[in-house]
């Protein structure tokens, strides 16, 4: 079956190496390798555009039905598709490359370098966003704040996302969600998403940018710093493009979101107006550690993963 896929794929207008989540709610769910002058299909590369360009992908004129909407059970898990492209997903029906779906594999026919991986142990994590308002135009960058961590992401088409149990409705009964993934470039979904089953009311706090802290043996750093972590709410990263970037680190030292830069795996329970009582500002040389209102993790040096994503390797 591999063989005949391999054999396959080189017919279709796909990117090397790309990803994205697929689901009816998101932005450009129907733009196709020639919808723009370039490639600009939801599995391309954010990468040294101008705001315009990479903010929401540029699909801000390619919007979901109104009704489309993907559902956030506050406490549980969710189930999104991530792939190389939409003819492997369950949406293959209105792609144009027909149905190559395998499984829980991500991109059929491809080793595991198609998406910026050497393997199961490269992976660099991606996460879920939200900010509390209902129209695409509306939001800016420091609105999103990451409210769930796959560390595991990309490897499996079928990639769960953990939901907070405290996380509040949206206020205009739909909120906008995004995708973000960062490798060696810089990926951006957007999508409408509602809150259900909600017990707490308290809002998400300010999301404020997030700071390289952990270990990082890569650059002979072998400890993590949890007093230079950003604790409680955090923002995606921004980083790589011509404008609006909110991360500034270099080509060959890109964020990820892991515990590098405090986001543990699973749900972060820490993103609420009372999760702490006090937060010292973060630095280098901060002893201090946030005061905790809840059992939530306060360290990366103590808290370690939250929850665990039980995906296993394909190969």
């Amino acid at each position: 079956m591999l063989a005949l896929l391999a054999a396959f794929l080189p017919c279709l207008p796909l990117a090397s190496g790309h990803a994205s989540i697929f689901h009816p709610s998101m932005l450009g769910f129907n733009v196709t390798f020639n919808t723009f002058p370039y490639d600009n299909r939801p599995v391309s590369p954010l990468t040294n555009y101008t705001f315009d360009q990479w903010w929401m992908h540029g699909h801000l004129d390619y919007p979901p039905h109104a009704e489309d909407i993907f559902d956030l059970p506050a406490g549980q898990n969710v189930t999104t598709e991530v792939a190389c492209t939409k003819s492997a997903t369950s949406y293959f029906a209105s792609s144009d490359g027909g149905n190559i779906q395998n499984g829980d594999d991500p991109c059929p026919g491809s080793p595991p370098s198609e998406y910026h991986t050497t393997g199961f142990s490269d992976l660099k994590g991606c996460a879920l966003a939200i900010a509390d308002k209902a129209d695409f135009n509306a939001v800016q960058p420091e609105d999103f704040a990451v409210f769930s961590i796959n560390q595991t992401c990309v490897w499996n088409r079928f990639t769960n996302f953990a939901v907070p149990e405290r996380m509040p409705p949206c206020s205009q009964g739909k909120c906008i969600c995004a995708w973000f993934w960062i490798h060696s470039v810089h990926y951006m979904t957007a999508f409408q998403c509602n809150v259900t089953g909600s017990i707490s009311t308290v809002p998400i706090a300010t999301p404020k940018v997030p700071r390289r802290c952990g270990a990082d043996p890569d650059f002979n750093k072998q400890l993590p710093a949890p007093g230079n972590c950003t604790y409680g709410a955090k923002q995606p990263f921004y980083w790589f493009q011509a404008e609006r970037n909110n991360m500034f680190e270099g080509t060959y030292a890109p964020p990820f979101y892991l515990d590098l830069y405090g986001f543990l795996d699973g749900a972060q329970n820490d993103i609420f107006n009372d999760s702490y009582s006090v937060i010292p500002e973060p630095h280098d040389n901060q002893t201090e550690l946030p005061t905790s209102t809840t059992s939530v993790p306060t360290s990366v040096a103590t808290g370690g993963q939250n929850s665990q994503s039980p995906f296993g390797s394909r190969w």
